[in-house]
């Protein structure tokens, strides 16, 4: 069996391992894209209940319910700070797996390289075969053998 065919089970092995990274990451970008999503809500709501909070100052008379208020406040902010490491965390993450799946994709391109270049010379090879048959052919025909 030609080693080029020999190798290709292996190409195949790589190929999957590729294409699993690249999964991992499309799942972390995804992550991703929520935690953001998530924090602008986060934050609209803050800038929402900041508004609200200023027009209805005016009709709140018990410190009672400002103290709610700046409760609510920090806890929301709290919510959103939580929420940017979150986003900090998953952008390491999806570095960390562009470098797998980069690492992975660039092994695979070395074994169709690998691929290709035995190919290249088990084509030569046949070729010369082929060449030296067809040069002792003459030579065969004059011995009186055929």
């Amino acid at each position: 069996m030609k080693k080029s065919v020999r190798l290709r089970p292996v190409r195949d092995i790589k190929q999957q391992q590729e294409r699993a990274e690249a999964r991992k990451l499309a799942d972390l970008q995804q992550q991703l894209q929520q935690a953001r999503r998530q924090c602008q809500e986060l934050e609209g709501y803050l800038k929402e209940y900041f508004n609200a909070i200023s027009t209805q100052r005016q009709h709140v008379h018990q410190a009672s319910q400002l103290a709610l208020y700046q409760a609510f406040v920090t806890r929301l902010q709290q919510a959103i700070q939580h929420q940017h490491q979150m986003i900090r965390q998953r952008e390491m993450a999806v570095q960390a797996q562009t470098k797998k799946w980069i690492a992975a994709s660039e092994r695979l391109r070395t074994m169709d390289d690998l691929i290709t270049r035995t190919q290249a010379q088990e084509q030569l090879d046949a070729d010369k075969k082929e060449q030296k048959l067809l040069d002792d052919r003459p030579f065969r025909s004059n011995s009186g053998f055929e």
